[in-house]
């Protein structure tokens, strides 16, 4: 199902992250967190997902349902998941949350198992995370995907040039990611054990390092696949990284 541009251009002004999870995890926990931090704001549910939410949420703040802006993006996403061995609604939510340019929103460790064999990179927490820290690290999160949005993108186009040095092609995407790590410092100044808070998701660069990938990629035309190969955040909300609520 594809979307109108208005609607769409409406949801990407308020959107805030793109849930992923995967069916038949308890998650309730994890959605009551959503629900609590995102009050005035979107989040978006990708469509494989809507018939494992609640219909009461969706109708309410802040769950709304995502469409593909185009067609070709839903066979996009089905292809790169084979190639990629990984379960297709993970691959179609990094795609919506490339194309809505907003953070992904991992709950549950499932998603975040899955999403791991996606990631270029990651970034760690020795910090067991308050409100105030999720929402500033949420915050971040979402400057990190703003930022990229426009140069990665861009950059992407270059997969169609026959001539492109896949190599070096890769390895600027992988020093700019190594930057922008920088951003999260906060969750080094702790004593905890490290635990995964984040991983970088790079369709884009992946394909450069894999030909099977970069094949799927020039079979699509390049003016609608590149909106999905931006360097996307990932942030992972799991048990073991929120504090328990106060009795």
């Amino acid at each position: 199902m594809s979307v109108s541009l208005s609607r769409y251009a409406a949801l990407v002004k308020n959107l805030r992250g793109v849930v992923v999870f995967i069916p038949g995890d308890d998650i309730g926990e994890h959605v009551e967190w959503l629900v609590r931090r995102f009050r005035y704001r979107n989040v978006g549910v990708p469509p494989a997902l809507v018939e494992h939410l609640d219909s009461k949420l969706l109708s309410e703040k802040p769950f709304v349902q995502l469409s593909y802006p185009a067609e070709d993006l839903i066979s996009f996403a089905q292809r790169i998941a084979a190639v990629e061995d990984v379960e297709p609604l993970i691959v179609e939510a990094a795609v919506l949350a490339s194309i809505y340019v907003s953070p992904l929103l991992a709950l549950g460790g499932s998603a975040a198992e899955c999403l791991e064999r996606l990631a270029v990179d990651s970034v760690e927490s020795k910090v067991l995370l308050d409100d105030r820290g999720w929402r500033l690290h949420l915050r971040i999160a979402d400057y990190t995907v703003l930022d990229f949005y426009q140069w990665s993108s861009g950059h992407a186009e270059a997969l169609w040039n026959p001539h492109v040095d896949v190599k070096s092609f890769a390895e600027e995407r992988a020093e700019r990611i190594a930057k922008d790590k920088k951003r999260y410092w906060r969750l080094q100044r702790g004593e905890g054990p490290p635990r995964k808070f984040m991983h970088y998701i790079d369709l884009a660069q992946r394909a450069a390092r894999k030909l099977e990938l970069l094949e799927i990629v020039r079979s699509f035309n390049r003016e609608i696949v590149s909106a999905a190969l931006a360097i996307e955040a990932a942030v992972l909300i799991t048990s073991e990284g929120m504090k328990p609520k106060e009795k």
